[in-house]
């Protein structure tokens, strides 16, 4: 029986976040202020978010890999009051969301929801 295909390396390391990844600093709304160097890929211009049920907006976002978050020990609970330095700006964290490849949500990305007014 064949393995699992590892849609992280195929899909994101190897490819997306290689060439179109740009070096952010996340930090962690705790009480160090602890910062984490990433690699996220750009989508502030715009990106279409599920707002409500049913209801799509183009909202500001950063997407970054689900294991690179995990291979740094940042917690999805964690990104709740973070900020995001990201193309010269300080972006807020307003909320996350799941990207997940068809082997679940630990291979795929975490689209983070930004808001440039709630960046310090």
């Amino acid at each position: 029986m064949a393995g699992l295909v590892d849609f992280d390396f195929m899909l994101f390391e190897q490819s997306s976040y290689t060439i179109y990844g740009v070096a952010v600093v996340l930090t962690l709304d705790d009480t160090s202020g602890t910062t984490v160097d990433l690699t996220a890929i750009d989508e502030t211009a715009g990106t279409d978010v599920l707002d409500r049920a049913g209801v799509t907006t183009i909202l500001p976002a950063a997407a970054v890999r689900a294991v690179e978050l995990a291979e740094k020990n940042v917690a999805l609970v964690d990104l709740s009051g973070a900020s995001l330095a990201l193309n010269g700006k300080t972006w807020g964290v307003v909320r996350h969301g799941y990207r997940p490849t068809p082997n679940g949500e630990g291979q795929g990305e975490i689209l983070l929801v930004l808001d440039e007014s709630d960046g310090a």
